[in-house]
C-alpha cells in the first residue's frame, strides 16, 4: 500500500458545558497493506484554555470505497478537566511518496 494520510474532523465529549472540535490529518503511516496504522497529534483550544492530544489510529476498517481508521483517546487534562474523543477518519485519502514520509519526521 502506498503512503497516504487521512483527514479527520469530529467533536469530543462535552465537559463543563463545552466541547472541543478535532480537525487534522492522521499521517506518518507504519505497516504494509491492510496491516497499517497512523500517528496523529494536535492542539484544541476553546475559551482561553488548550488541550493537547496524540495517539495511534486503529487498524483499517474496510469500506466500499477504501478504508477508514478508528481514533479514540483523551485530550490532555487542563483547567481541571479532560475530554474523551472517539471518531473515524474520512475515507478519502491523500497519497505521498516515501521520500516525503521520511522528511515529515525531521
Amino acid at each position: 500500500m502506498r503512503f497516504h494520510l487521512h483527514k479527520y474532523k469530529f467533536e469530543c465529549q462535552s465537559v463543563k458545558g463545552h466541547c472541543h472540535r478535532l480537525i487534522g490529518y492522521a499521517g506518518n503511516m507504519i505497516g504494509v497493506g491492510s496491516f497499517h496504522f497512523h500517528f496523529f497529534y494536535g492542539v484544541s483550544s476553546y475559551d482561553n484554555h488548550t488541550h493537547y492530544f496524540s495517539g495511534i489510529t486503529g487498524m483499517p476498517v474496510k469500506t466500499d470505497n477504501g478504508h477508514i481508521h478508528r481514533m479514540e483517546g483523551l485530550l490532555e487534562c487542563n483547567n481541571l478537566h479532560e475530554h474523551e474523543f472517539k471518531g473515524y477518519t474520512f475515507e478519502d485519502i491523500s497519497y505521498y511518496s516515501s521520500k516525503q514520509a521520511v522528511s515529515f519526521g525531521r
